[in-house]
């Protein structure tokens, strides 16, 4: 079955299987899915009829910490940093695998998905554990049917998925209320589930959507996090051949892959060029992935003191250790042929020029 959405409520399953094509190969992975979201729907009941009223009536320990970048940005990596600071929450990977059930599922579905979970992410050796730090939208896609990230079970839906609840959110009322709705269940879960601390969120979509969270969270404060295009579009296309192929109903093409990456960069970048001049200027930090990745600790010391995020120095020991910690740990390393260096210039020129990167030619790389 969908290894990432495989809780989704059976009506949303229901839904998407009838709105979707399954492709013959992939039809027992379909049936998989569907008789397990049947399986579990009675607990789905139950957690609504023990926590609904509950999860409804929770408030947000202030508006969120929005940490926003383009996917493989390092946007994990300063998520992970604000997740040492023991006065922040987040949507762990036990809440984003098992939402729907996430509060009646606490001891026993956490012992169970402890066993099963890999000690590091797939696309990038990244360390993780069930209470670590997950974006939001893949608890989305365990929530309801109407999230972008859908088109990991139905790669044809890109872009057009992709733009209706990200670049173009807001433009349909019906869509922005059922992605409010979704989205405000799922950040009460986290405040519920983090004993009612202060949300600290990353998800890659949010960075165009500022609009969209600023109307639902007037006071929030924004990280933005920018990295040299060309690693970024190379590692996309590294993530989606490791991450995709387990999740599929539908063959994939890679060079619609590759194309909707180039497209998902350009409308969600140039939506927050667009956009970021709504935020107040004391609400926002905007760093660069090669500064943070050098000098952490006074870049981070600079966003708690722009943001007015507490005490920075009672937090410093651990984010220490956390950095320390990653001694041993190895990124992947890319070559940028031809065709992707020419593909950057093509296409994301704008974002190498607005964030000051220098651009390369077919041939070069980069110091």
């Amino acid at each position: 079955m969908p290894s990432m959405s495989q809780f989704l409520p059976r009506p949303a399953v229901v839904r998407l299987l009838a709105q979707n094509e399954v492709d013959a190969k992939y039809e027992k992975r379909a049936k998989a899915w569907k008789t397990f979201s049947t399986l579990i729907e009675p607990l789905r009941w139950l957690e609504n009829l023990i926590y609904g009223r509950k999860i409804r009536r929770t408030k947000l320990n202030g508006d969120p910490v929005f940490l926003l970048g383009f996917g493989r940005s390092g946007t994990t990596h300063l998520h992970n940093l604000f997740y040492q600071d023991p006065q922040f929450g987040v949507v762990s990977n036990y809440q984003a695998s098992t939402h729907p059930i996430s509060l009646i599922g606490r001891g026993w579905l956490q012992r169970f998905f402890a066993k099963q979970m890999p000690k590091k992410r797939p696309m990038d050796n990244v360390p993780i554990s069930l209470d670590s730090p997950q974006e939001e939208e893949l608890a989305m896609i365990n929530c309801t049917d109407e999230a972008p990230l859908h088109f990991m079970n139905f790669p044809r839906l890109v872009p057009q998925i992709y733009d209706r609840y990200v670049s173009e959110l807001g433009q349909n009322q019906q869509d922005l209320e059922a992605w409010q709705r979704a989205y405000m269940e799922v950040l009460q879960k986290a405040t519920l589930l983090s004993g009612g601390k202060r949300l600290v969120l990353k998800t890659p979509p949010n960075t165009a959507r500022i609009r969209v969270l600023l109307d639902m969270f007037p006071e929030a404060r924004f990280v933005n996090i920018v990295r040299n295009p060309y690693p970024v579009y190379q590692s996309m296309r590294n993530m989606y051949r490791k991450t995709l192929p387990p999740a599929v109903l539908q063959e994939i093409d890679w060079e619609v892959i590759d194309a909707w990456i180039v497209h998902a960069y350009q409308v969600q970048m140039q939506a927050y060029l667009d956009q970021r001049h709504l935020i107040a200027p004391e609400r926002l930090v905007e760093i660069r992935f090669e500064d943070f990745e050098l000098h952490p600790i006074p870049i981070l010391e600079e966003i708690y003191k722009t943001l007015e995020l507490g005490d920075f120095e009672a937090a410093r020991p651990r984010f220490q250790s956390f950095l320390d910690g990653l001694g041993s740990y190895q990124k992947n390393k890319f070559e940028f042929p031809e065709d992707v260096v020419s593909t950057v210039n093509e296409n994301w020129d704008f974002a190498i020029e607005a964030f000051g990167y220098e651009r390369i030619e077919p041939g070069q790389s980069i110091d």
